[in-house]
């Protein structure tokens, strides 16, 4: 008989309730030991609202690790070919199995989330809704971390793999900055990397960092709580990010689903369950090996972390297939290829960087594009130089700094130098940072002299 389309279960809903209920009472405890003090007298911020707020980001890594917790206990059927074979052949849709666990999942935050938010209530006074701000905030972070973590199992067959590809997803940008800074830039002489756009691609990060979700202005008084006077000021700038992620997880369940509904079930215990996931898996590892090796190697200084970063490399790609295809016998031809070829590739990717064919080593901003300059160095700090002949000045000290890389460097400047900090803002709302050392005795040095000796 064919069953009826269904996204919801009752039987695998009420189990899921019942059987890890020890996981959200664990988690609601939690809530109540941190939140409670934060916001009853026990902190050192000037009313419980400001305390409310800035929790925020330091939760961020409670729904981080909660969020996969929480769906390896849920999914943890797929992990095992026994359990899966077995649960899979009582009369219940797939889509009412995941919409079933999706559904406790959220619970399993927005329930204690809840409890402490009514809890927090006395102790916020006149400005009570606020405890409805975070109550939002926080489950929409944790929908974020649970929605990647539940297409991290859909990827997966295997509780080690599914953490493995749930860190990849969220710390990938990290990693692919850290390549990028250790192998990249040392061939790239002035350049330095902006790492303000890090955290846009990486939440784990940016939200840990945030706690500007709503404003509030705090004045003397006797009249309210703490005595102080607090008035609600309006939502912050890190809420349209937040909305932003939540979508991203919305997108990670539904996909998920997708990826669930035409999953076999013989892929349970295998590292990855989706044949097309491998070869991107073994790329992204194979990389992380490499960076990881590259920044140790770093340490030691001089071009050590090249041979570290190849050794990665290499690792990766052979620890890799093992995970991949669970077992040791990987050492065969084939796979030795894939490493050499790896390593072609990353040496053809070095070589326009090192030769500078996209001209960024040689860029110097036109003084006209340019709105304003932020310098530091010796003798001058200044971030508001806005002036045309200024700007013209510090343009002319960029291309003698380019000009003489070779003779500028701390280490081959005969005489006294200086260590110069450059960033652009141009008006088509790029950022332009550079760093040199100027020799005092060349052209770029008596330039930087006159702008230092300028009225700031």
């Amino acid at each position: 008989m064919k069953l009826r389309t269904s996204f919801f279960d009752k039987a695998t809903f009420k189990k899921d309730i019942t059987r890890f209920m020890p996981l959200w009472v664990l988690y609601t405890v939690f809530l109540l030991l941190t939140m409670l003090p934060t916001v009853s007298g026990f902190s050192y911020y000037p009313h419980p609202a400001r305390a409310l707020n800035n929790s925020l980001g330091g939760l961020t890594l409670a729904n981080f690790l909660y969020g996969i917790l929480s769906a390896q206990l849920l999914f943890g059927e797929l992990f095992n070919s026994r359990l899966c074979n077995a649960l899979h052949a009582m009369p219940v849709t797939r889509q009412a199995r995941f919409g079933s666990h999706v559904c406790a999942g959220i619970l399993f935050a927005w329930i204690p989330n809840l409890l402490t938010c009514v809890l927090m209530l006395p102790s916020l006074g006149h400005l009570w809704y606020t405890a409805f701000l975070w109550l939002a905030v926080c489950s929409l972070q944790y929908l974020f971390f649970f929605g990647v973590a539940v297409f991290g199992a859909m990827c997966t067959g295997s509780r080690f793999a599914m953490v493995m590809v749930y860190g990849i997803i969220n710390f990938l940008a990290l990693v692919v900055f850290w390549f990028v800074d250790t192998i990249y830039r040392p061939m790239m002489p002035g350049v330095e990397m902006d790492s303000s756009v890090l955290g846009m691609f990486c939440p784990a990060i940016q939200m840990l960092e945030e706690n500007d979700y709503f404003f509030l202005s705090v004045s003397p008084s006797i009249d309210y709580i703490d005595s102080v006077h607090a008035t609600f000021g309006g939502f912050g700038e890190s809420c349209p990010y937040l909305f932003i992620i939540s979508a991203v997880g919305i997108a990670a369940l539904v996909a998920a689903l997708l990826m669930y509904r035409r999953r076999k079930m013989e892929s349970a215990g295998d590292f990855i369950a989706v044949k097309w996931i491998s070869p991107i898996f073994l790329v992204l590892y194979t990389l992380c090996a490499g960076a990881f090796l590259a920044i140790f190697g770093s340490i030691f200084g001089g071009e050590g972390y090249v041979f570290f970063l190849f050794l990665g490399l290499f690792i990766g790609v052979f620890t890799g297939k093992m995970l991949i295809e669970r077992t040791t016998r990987v050492f065969r031809k084939k796979n030795f290829f894939l490493a050499g070829a790896f390593m072609i590739i990353l040496i053809l990717s070095m070589i326009p960087v090192q030769y500078d064919w996209f001209g960024i080593v040689r860029y110097v901003p036109e003084a006209e594009d340019v709105e304003y300059v932020e310098v530091r160095g010796k003798g001058i700090s200044r971030d508001d130089i806005s002036d045309s002949e200024e700007i013209e000045t510090v343009c002319q000290i960029h291309d003698y700094a380019i000009a003489n890389l070779d003779h500028n460097n701390e280490n081959t400047c005969s005489g006294a130098h200086y260590y110069t900090h450059i960033e652009y803002h141009l008006k088509n709302g790029r950022t332009v940072t550079r760093y040199y050392y100027i020799c005092s005795y060349s052209s770029a040095g008596n330039l930087w002299t006159q702008l230092a000796n300028k009225k700031s």
